[in-house]
């Protein structure tokens, strides 16, 4: 009955540990469920995470084409011939729609005139610089429809008309000052290479082989005047092509 007794006890003994270890075996197993799903939990954030760091990714190389495309068009933009544009209108040479010069068929306010001289010395002030170009003698002062040149004192780029105009000869010696700054600027271009312009500057007067024309208002005709300033617009038009060029190249 002794042995019986023991017997009984060390089997219910050994039934509890094998019942601990069963429930441990059982905790074990839960806690690794639970750690399953933890890292599944973590693996569906970083799948989502990487999904949206491929979709911020597939944006970013669809903007840098865009700007890269948009950079190509830039470089083959001319910004001058976007923001200053010449032209013609009939007889006059135009820029920015502005009409420089006058004719007795068609006549033109000063203040547009004024303004056409106005944008006229702010390109070639831009062009200089641009080039890193000095001129000699002479400043070009953009300042609207009140543009000047500085030397020895100012010369007016613009005039009010009336009696006062034929009175006052700085505005005829404004425009021949300016003349001699373009000069300058498109003889430094023609020394680069075989490129020549389509009108030669002499002094106060401008043309090619059929004549040259004044481009001061004194002992002038209307027709003249405006036909020196179209030549010196398109000279221009023609520098500001060359300027745009060289940078687009480089």
């Amino acid at each position: 009955a002794v042995v019986s007794t023991q017997s009984t006890g060390e089997a219910e003994a050994a039934h509890s540990a094998v019942q601990g270890e069963l429930e441990q075996l059982q905790k074990q197993e839960q806690d690794l469920e639970e750690e399953e799903e933890e890292l599944v939990r973590e693996c569906n954030k970083y799948e989502h995470r990487l999904a949206e760091v491929k979709e911020q990714q597939t944006c970013l190389d669809n903007e840098l084409r865009y700007a890269h495309k948009e950079l190509e068009k830039l470089k083959k933009t001319n910004i001058f011939n976007t923001v200053f544009h010449i032209w013609h209108d009939g007889h006059f040479g135009t820029i920015n729609g502005f009409k420089l010069g006058r004719l007795p068929t068609c006549t033109v306010d000063w203040e547009e005139v004024s303004a056409a001289w106005g944008q006229t010395a702010l390109l070639l002030y831009s062009l200089a610089k641009a080039t890193n170009f000095k001129f000699q003698r002479f400043q070009i002062v953009p300042y609207g429809s009140q543009s000047y040149i500085q030397g020895e004192t100012k010369f007016p780029l613009y005039t009010h008309g009336g009696l006062r105009l034929f009175l006052d000869a700085k505005f005829d010696q404004g425009m021949v000052n300016f003349l001699d700054c373009l000069k300058q600027f498109l003889d430094s271009i023609e020394k680069m290479g075989t490129f020549n312009f389509p009108y030669k500057i002499d002094k106060s007067k401008i043309g090619d082989q059929k004549g040259f024309y004044s481009i001061k208002l004194h002992f002038n005709s209307e027709e003249q005047w405006t036909k020196a300033l179209k030549y010196m617009l398109i000279n221009l038009k023609w520098a500001l092509t060359v300027v745009a060029h060289s940078k687009r190249d480089k």
